[in-house]
């Protein structure tokens, strides 16, 4: 039996990114009259959550409108292209998860 000079790639499949410091957005002082976006990240009843949130702030607090983007995949991260759309035409975004 010969030994064998075969080599074997072994990846690790976590992320090992390192986290970059970020400073909160300013607070808006009110939703009155505001755009509010929500990106689902389509979980099992994110949908529901959010379906109920958007009444909730347009009812309690006056949000003007209320824009929805509904992920492909939870395991997916939100399209860049969609997060700089959200960002010139919404007031605050809302990212939700839930099971």
């Amino acid at each position: 039996m010969g030994i064998t000079t075969d080599v074997v790639t072994v990846l690790h499949p976590a992320a090992e990114d390192v986290a970059e410091p970020q400073r909160l957005a300013p607070r808006l002082s009110s939703l009155q009259g505001r755009t509010v976006g929500l990106i689902d990240n389509h979980k099992r009843n994110a949908n529901v959550y959010l379906e109920a949130l958007g009444h909730l702030l347009q009812d309690r607090y006056g949000v003007l409108q209320v824009v929805t983007y509904r992920k492909i995949s939870q395991s997916l991260p939100t399209p860049d292209a969609i997060l700089d759309h959200l960002a010139s035409t919404c007031d605050a975004v809302i990212h939700a998860v839930a099971d």
